[in-house]
């Protein structure tokens, strides 16, 4: 948790399910929003992945024991979804 986050520190494993809708590149949307393809850049992504990373720590203390935390977001990169999540269980 970060330091001084009250709200957080206060429900660490206080709910049963927790559900992460990351921020990311949304390169799934790209088909109905093709423009977003060029704006998206390298360095987007090293920050949305260290950020992803950053709120998975973060939501997982919030987990009780025996609850779930679920992982999404709208991207099709698979350093954003397979290999975060493989990264995050490591």
């Amino acid at each position: 948790l970060t330091p001084g986050d009250r709200w957080a520190k206060r429900r660490a494993a206080g709910f049963e399910r927790v559900l992460v809708d990351a921020p990311c590149t949304g390169t799934g949307t790209w088909r109905r929003n093709p423009d977003a393809r060029t704006r998206t850049t390298e360095t987007d992504l090293r920050e949305l992945l260290a950020k992803q990373g950053e709120i998975l720590d973060t939501s997982a203390q919030l987990v009780r024991p025996g609850g779930r935390l679920v992982y999404a977001t709208c991207s099709l990169l698979p350093e954003e979804d397979e290999l975060q999540v493989e990264a995050f269980l490591e």
